[in-house]
Parts: C-alpha cells; structure tokens; sequence
C-alpha cells in the first residue's frame, strides 16, 4: 500500500467563498436545527467517502456552549447521511440535557489516511490551527486531535485527546486527515483549515476583529478596580497595556462591536495614570522614553474619545509633557528608539485634525535614521512573539509600540538603502508568520475550557497548548502582530 492515500486536498478558495457567503448573510443567532442544517449542506458539498479498502465516511462531532464543557465524538459509517443523522441525533440530545439554548458546533471529516509506522513515534505540524486523527486498523476506533502550537512536535501518547480515545492495548496504525467546517451561534461558517493569510487579509477580513475583540475583554476583566492590572509591575508596564487596550478599544469601535466594558477599562486605566503622574515629578528622574509613552497614550486616549481634551487636567498634562520633551535635544541616530520625537509627532498629527491653530512647530526630525533603529528593535519583537516577552537584559521595554507609532505617522520611514528596507520588509513579515501562530481562532478555542474560550487572542509562546492570560505578554503580542501587519503589507 502507499505510504499515503489522500481522497481530496485542503478547503478550496471556493470552499472559503461559500462559508463567507453564509458570513454575510447572517447577523442574528439561529436555533440548533438552522446550525445543523447549515452544516450538514456545507458538508454534504465537500465530504468524501475514504479511498479503498477503507470505503466509509468518519465524522467528528464537537458541539460546546457557554458555561459548559466541551463534548467532542466521533461516527463512522457507510454512508454520509447515516453518520450525520446518527451524530446530529447526539447533538440534540447532549444540547437537550444541558439545557443549551445556543451552542458552538464544528464537524471534521476525514478526507485522508496515511500510516502511522514505527518509525513514526511523532506527529508533527506547523499549523496550530490543524486537527487530525488517530484510527487502529479496522477503522474501529477513532481518536481526535490537536495540536495547539507552533512547530508542535510530541509523542504519541502525549498529544491531546479530544474525544474517545483509541484503546491503550491497540496499536494506533493509522493517521486520519481532516477537513471541516465551524458554526458559530449566529450560522457563520468557516471552512477548516482556515487558508493562510496575508498581513491586509488579517487587518481587513473577519479575523482581525475577533482579536481585538478578545484582548479588550481579557484586559477589561483582569483589570482591578482602581485601573491598574496586576501584571503591570511598573508604570511602564501599565501605559504598553493602556496602548494595547486603546489600540483593541479602536478597531472593535471600528467595527462597530460596542463594548462597555472595554470604554470603562479605558477610562479606568487612563484615571490611574494621571493619579500615578501626580505622584512623581514630570521634572525630576523621569526617563524621556516614560514621558514620552505618556504622552502617546494620553494622545490617543483623545483621539478615542475627543471630550477628554475639555478636561484641564488631560489637557494640562498633555502641554507640560510636551514642554518637557520638546526641551530634550534630539538624540542622536541609535539603536534605540527616537521616543520624543515619535511621541511630538504624535501630539502634532492629533493637532492636525482637531486644532490646526496650536499645531506645534515641527522638529524636523530626519527620517533618514529610521531604518537604524527599526532593524534594531527586530531581535526584540521576535523574542515577544516566540517567548512571550521574556526581556534581553540589553533591550528596552515596549520596543513594539514605538515600532508601532512609526507605523501610524504620516510618511513612511526612510532606508539607508533599498537592501536594508528589503530586509527589514522581509523580517516584519517572519514577524507577522510568528504572531500568526499563536492566534487562538474561534474554532480552536471551542477545545478549551469554558471560562477561557473568549478571554484571549494568544496562545502562550511558552506553552503551546496554553492560552496567555498575562496581560502584559497579551498586550505585547497585539501590538507587535499590528506593527508587523503594517510594515510587513507595505
């Protein structure tokens, strides 16, 4: 027998159209039987029965809802219609003792089968994002599984067992290949696996506000009563969070996914910051790179929410930073990021557009250094997206959201030389891969405990089966996949 027997490829672009047709033409949630019936006309429109001898349809059901553990089985029958009417009859009847009035639904199908030979002790992926399965010989038992993390590479008995397992004393001979398809509670589907995308594609399409949408409420849930995050150990580290908050709070505004909860996390978080300020001197000790991230933040708190600048302390607060930032000399093109005169730029634009009369007199900053420093700070955000953060006893905190502020001036930062931007282009969009491997898409995140499905965008760059709950890592992994989508898609 060949090494391998595939039945069909992956979802096409076609596949991809026909679940964003249903995307577009639903808003409102629909009742279990619409979800069903939903999918069970995506499936019967791409399903297969398995290459001989193992001439059959395997399904895997994984229904989950709010609250509620996840429940995940596998059908294996002649025909289509046998196994979806014997595995939508389970459905109802785990949704009907749960008492689950709407429900989260995913079938896979096997579309694939290659061995699984002794010399095969490992399953690899680089996708995350892809689930497969194990089978012993007769197709009898069916095992789904996961692998949630970049370059996973683990033993056998080690991978995360999603539903029925294959029994201890059978040998796991075959590795099953699976598509499917994910219904959310208001009938959007999803082909999966989900096409590789581009950096536009992910600022763009569906998936960018799902990640924003997930930050903000695990930033606005973690964060205590009096606006701080117990992450944040120093003032720095809550204005990287604060940016990461009102960064999410934009781009879900943006798409019109009003949050309370994350316009008070704002307010909140923006209180605490001026009581801290008042604590310590703007004149004495302070680092130019703590005024200046200040003054970013409280300028794109404004730009967020315009009557902030009516109150005389925002506003005050704003002039007297700037003051003291405008008498810094320039420092001289470095390795290190320009953070007065990224944070001037800043003030200046908002001025642009709200009071052209007080526009502050430019700097005249010389872009020409900027390829300098950027292709400096590229060590750093890949250590964020890998690591999670972890420091390099050389390198400055929140390098992404300076990065991230070269990205939203107007004009773009000059090279040294073609060379140089080609490669800077080059590594921001390795970045953006890196980022893109630790997305937690809805369907992935179906798999995970209840109370953890919507509360993070990341999983753990440390741990690849664990969902980052950190604040601070979660806020350094937004705003550095943000600065990667605008550079890399230049």
């Amino acid at each position: 027998m060949n090494a391998s027997l595939f039945s069909r490829t992956a979802p096409t672009a076609a596949a991809t159209m026909a679940a964003d047709d249903h995307r577009a033409l639903r808003a409102e949630p629909v009742d279990l039987a619409q979800q069903l019936d939903l999918a069970f006309r995506f499936v019967a429109q791409h399903v297969v029965s398995l290459p001989d001898p193992y001439a059959c349809c395997v399904l895997f059901f994984t229904v989950a809802a709010e609250a509620l553990p996840v429940s995940s089985f596998s059908i294996r029958r002649v025909t289509l219609h046998a196994a979806w009417r014997e595995g939508a009859t389970r459905v109802r009847q785990w949704a009907w003792a749960h008492n689950a009035s709407g429900v989260e639904l995913r079938i896979d199908w096997a579309c694939g089968i290659q061995p699984v030979t002794p010399q095969q002790s490992q399953l690899r992926t680089a996708d995350p994002t892809r689930t497969w399965a194990l089978a012993d010989d007769e197709l009898e038992y069916t095992e789904l599984l996961t692998a949630l993390g970049k370059n996973t590479s683990r033993n056998l008995a080690e991978v995360q067992s999603l539903c029925d397992p294959v029994p201890v004393t059978t040998h796991a001979r075959w590795q099953l290949l699976l598509e499917g398809v994910y219904i959310d509670q208001q009938g959007e589907l999803t082909a999966l696996p989900r096409p590789r995308l581009s950096p536009s594609h992910l600022r763009h399409g569906p998936a960018g506000p799902m990640l924003y949408r997930a930050t903000q409420q695990l930033l606005a849930q973690h964060q205590s009563d009096d606006g701080s995050w117990p992450e944040a150990g120093t003032l720095l580290d809550h204005l990287g969070i604060t940016y990461a908050l009102l960064l999410a709070h934009k781009n879900t505004q943006m798409e019109s996914l009003k949050d309370d909860a994350g316009t008070r996390a704002c307010h909140r978080a923006i209180a605490y910051l001026i009581e801290q300020m008042r604590r310590w001197s703007l004149h004495d000790y302070a680092s130019e790179m703590l005024h200046a991230m200040s003054l970013i933040v409280l300028v794109r708190y404004t730009e967020q929410f315009p009557g902030a600048i009516a109150s005389s302390t925002v506003s005050n607060l704003i002039t007297l930073l700037s003051q003291q930032l405008g008498g810094v000399s320039p420092a001289l093109p470095g390795d290190t990021p320009p953070w007065g005169g990224l944070s001037l730029e800043a003030l200046r634009q908002r001025q642009q557009q709200s009071a052209p009369d007080e526009l502050l007199p430019s700097q005249g900053s010389n872009r020409s250094y900027d390829g300098k420093w950027l292709h400096a700070s590229w060590p750093q955000l890949r250590l964020i997206a890998d690591d999670g953060g972890r420091p390099s006893p050389a390198a400055q905190p929140w390098t992404a959201v300076a990065v991230m502020e070269c990205a939203l001036r107007q004009g773009q930062p000059q090279f040294m030389s073609d060379g140089i931007q080609a490669q800077f282009k080059a590594n921001m969009q390795t970045l953006f891969r890196a980022c893109y491997q630790r997305i937690v898409w809805p369907e992935v995140a179906l798999f995970q405990a209840s109370n953890h499905r919507k509360q993070a965008a990341f999983f753990s760059p440390r741990s690849s089966n664990a969902l980052v709950s950190d604040c601070r890592i979660a806020s350094q992994l937004l705003i550095t996949i943000n600065a990667a989508m605008h550079f890399a898609s230049a």
